[in-house]
């Protein structure tokens, strides 16, 4: 009888450890998940600027003495711009179907964002375009933006290519 309720006990404290651990355990491996997506985020960032820095020095036929002096100056207004985009991503923008939700006052508050947010990376572009000037001649900084826009596009293109035929599933 002692043997049967120790074996009982036993069991019960097996199984409570296991209850208390099993959302740990759970935790644990969203965070591996998590992890490891933003690992193949970033890994992906990182493979997509690599081929962006490729395509623009290829686009701009850039010379070495102008690459050396360019691409500081380009990196410098990425960074300026990366860091809009995340001051700016709280800005409000509404979906069609919520508008008709919308006080007059918080439509006209959201309006006014987006023409700030507007504005600074106006502001933004135009302080670059002196400095781009003032390190490239002025067809080439033509390419740039040019190169820019066709860059996009492209990714863009891979973008829906790949939701239209994704490519299987990894087998384990």
């Amino acid at each position: 009888m002692k043997t049967t309720f120790l074996k009982i006990t036993a069991t019960s404290m097996l199984l409570t450890l296991a209850l208390l651990l099993q959302p740990n355990l759970s935790s644990a491996q969203q965070e591996v998940q998590k992890d490891k997506s933003q690992s193949d985020r970033q890994g992906r960032h990182e493979q997509i600027e690599a081929q962006k820095i490729a395509f623009i020095t290829q686009e701009l036929n850039l010379t070495p003495d102008e690459a050396k002096v360019f691409w500081p100056v380009y990196n410098e207004y990425e960074a300026k711009r990366h860091e809009l985009k995340k001051s700016f991503k709280d800005v409000e923008y509404i979906h069609k179907a919520d508008m008709d939700k919308l006080t007059e006052k918080e439509a006209s508050q959201i309006l006014d964002n987006q023409i700030i947010e507007a504005q600074k990376f106006l502001d933004l572009r135009k302080e670059y375009h002196a400095k781009f000037k003032a390190v490239l001649p002025a067809v080439k900084v033509l390419k740039l933006y040019e190169a820019e826009r066709d860059f996009q596009k492209m990714l863009i293109d891979k973008i829906r290519q790949h939701k239209q035929n994704p490519a299987p599933a990894d087998k384990k």
